[in-house]
């Protein structure tokens, strides 16, 4: 045998020996998580331990160093770093009793303590260059080298730096860093949500997405986009991250909306909007909203009935825009033959509505949603049996559950490593710091400190999934919001809304580039027409900060009376942005409908009677314009 055909033997019997250890760590993990939501976790380190460095370990065999690198290349890394990972979750395991049971900075921290500390810190920074990008690593590293030498940045941002152990102590061996809330919700909630979203894409779920989409508006005047619209915001509650939503439905969506008319950078866009909404779209809302329930000690409910009434105005934005960019390009529906027909879709799938409305009823009745994420897969596995087209054989069991491990890297990784960042502000105060900063810089007006903690969610969500981008702002902004006198839910809103819609916010709009390889668009000229489609969506949390009657918080007659204006202004906003009502809209008129559609979206009584008067303004000018031009037609061809 040639020492070519040895070499090629061994590289197929290491792909081979890799993707075994691969399956046999996802499905493990999967059966582990499903244990521990039925029966309870174990004390909380030990389960973070045992779920962050599992998916690390999975992180670096399934995510290459560098994909231009062969196979060979990239193993020969991989495996080394994977073992490592081994090493220290064992060392962890072995020494659990005594890092749970210490007095923090009083270890004192051994040699053992001393070194795995360092190498976790710098395979996490690696495993989340590989699942996320460069973006969170170099937060992460910056926050971490402020630490250590914030004592030498000028006022007002020097901090009282801590020693090197210290630092190193409070990342590695307490709950309150790279194992603090960001991961022990990924290893609890958010796994198991995960987990479901495998099951159902598993069972056909995707499909019923589509088919269901289609069949609701399909028909309807720009019925693609508007597919798209209605089957992302109902793949995002499945997935809970606007790439994976985008991925999800965009390679149906996306090639339908350029065939019917659609320009490539328009329907690139109306996927890449619709899919980052999904995350705000109750009741799955990605793993932002788990840690927020969290951070605010209330129930994940609380947050489900806070983010529906922004989440309805995110997708009647879009909606609205896609509507009146179909009736100004006259693009028109899906013919009935393309269309499958509701009643026949709905009998076909209606057993997928069952766990979703038994998620619902089991966090209505105030179980926890760790609970009801368990229970909802179970009746979902009981469900899918009952016919034929969802049925799952055990092999189809093993891939859910392997594909959720590979989904859950991503989370479980780029949540550790925004714990480094969440470690810095704990341990330096920078917090509490940040406070001072936004303060003395907005000068104590609290509009223009609501607009620089909107910018810094922006940009700290550059290039980052939506729940490290959120934990980082949630601990540096939130508290800022609250000391200026913002309801603590309202200003935790304020922030995850924000960190979501920086998914579609250029230079960086992670949501936009996935929906550019798709489109074959300038990821720029989607992220920019996506900022356009849901431009509206950008004042409403400006709007529920100053009244959280928007949040579900206040009388039935006040919330519809806000519903009503907000859903108007959006309406407005999308009419004036698109340039386009019953016919192309003049320049006054477009001013009238924006300034009227922003007065009236905020919940204010002043603002309302300005924004109506606007809006009555620019719709009575607007029809005269109408009726002068049909005038001016009618009487062209007789001259």
């Amino acid at each position: 045998m040639s020492e070519e055909s040895i070499i090629g033997e061994e590289h197929t019997l290491l792909i081979k020996a890799v993707k075994g250890v691969v399956f046999v760590i996802g499905v493990c993990l999967s059966l582990f998580h499903l244990y521990t939501g039925g029966f309870g976790v174990v004390e909380a380190y030990m389960q973070r331990t045992i779920h962050l460095m599992a998916l690390m370990i999975l992180a670096f065999l399934t995510f290459p160093t560098k994909k231009t690198w062969s196979a060979r290349k990239n193993a020969l890394i991989d495996i080394s770093l994977a073992c490592v990972c081994l090493i220290i979750g064992v060392y962890l395991l072995i020494h659990h009793d005594r890092i749970v049971g210490r007095e923090w900075y009083y270890g004192p921290m051994t040699t053992g303590d001393f070194v795995y500390g360092i190498l976790l810190m710098l395979l996490l920074l690696e495993a989340a260059r590989r699942v996320v990008g460069l973006s969170l690593p170099i937060i992460a590293v910056f926050f971490s080298i402020y630490a250590l030498l914030g004592n030498y940045f000028p006022y007002p941002f020097t901090i009282r730096a801590p020693s090197f152990p210290v630092f190193l102590d409070h990342m590695f061996l307490t709950p309150q860093a790279i194992f603090g809330i960001p991961t022990g919700v990924s290893a609890t909630f958010v796994f198991l949500f995960i987990l479901l979203g495998s099951f159902l894409e598993q069972t056909k779920g995707g499909q019923f997405i589509i088919d269901f989409s289609m069949a609701l508006v399909g028909r309807a005047t720009g019925g693609p986009a508007k597919v798209a619209v209605v089957a992302s915001s109902l793949f995002g509650t499945i997935s809970g991250h606007s790439v994976a939503n985008v991925y999800g439905t965009g390679t149906f969506t996306i090639p339908l909306m350029k065939k019917m008319g659609y320009k490539p950078e328009f329907a690139g866009a109306v996927e890449a909007a619709a899919s980052t909404g999904g995350q705000i779209m109750p009741p799955v809302m990605g793993a932002a909203a788990f840690i927020m329930a969290e951070i605010l000690g209330v129930s994940y409910l609380s947050i489900c009935v806070a983010a529906i009434f922004p989440a309805l105005l995110y997708y009647v934005a879009v909606f609205s825009s896609t509507h009146i960019e179909a009736l100004k390009q006259n693009l028109r529906g899906l013919s009935a033959d393309e269309v499958p027909p509701f009643w026949v879709t709905l009998k076909g799938w209606f057993h997928y509505f069952i766990p979703i409305i038994a998620l619902v009823v089991i966090l209505m009745m105030q179980y926890t949603a760790f609970r009801a994420a368990f229970i909802s897969i179970i009746v979902l596995l009981v469900v899918a049996q009952t016919r034929k087209i969802s049925r799952l054989n055990l092999h189809g069991l093993y891939e859910a559950m392997l594909d959720a491990a590979r989904n859950g890297c991503v989370i479980a990784v780029s949540c550790a490593c925004a714990g480094i960042v969440v470690g810095v502000l704990d341990v330096t105060g920078l917090g509490i710091r940040f406070v001072t900063i936004v303060t003395e810089l907005s000068g104590g007006i609290y509009p223009l400190a609501l607009i620089l903690v909107m910018i810094a969610c922006l940009v700290l969500g550059m290039g980052v999934p939506t729940a490290p981008a959120y934990i980082i702002a949630a601990m540096i902004a939130a508290p800022t919001l609250v000391h200026f006198g913002a309801n603590p839910i309202a200003a935790h809103m304020f922030v995850f809304y924000f960190a979501v819609l920086s998914a579609i916010t250029p230079p960086v709009a992670l949501a936009a580039f996935a929906a550019g390889g798709i489109a074959g668009e300038s990821p720029m000229k989607i992220g920019w027409t996506a900022v356009g489609l849901t431009i509206s969506a950008y004042v409403v949390p400006f709007a529920f900060v100053y009244n959280t009657a928007m949040l579900g918080s206040a009388p039935i007659f006040d919330i519809l009376k806000v519903s009503i204006t907000a859903i108007m202004g959006v309406t407005a906003v999308a009419a004036a942005w698109t340039n386009f009502l019953v016919a192309p809209l003049g320049l006054i008129q477009r001013l009238l409908f924006a300034t009227g559609g922003v007065f009236v979206i905020i919940p204010e009584g002043m603002t309302d009677i300005y924004g109506m008067g606007c809006l009555a303004a620019g719709i009575v000018l607007h029809l005269l314009t109408v009726r002068l031009s049909k005038r001016k037609a009618k009487i062209q061809p007789a001259a």
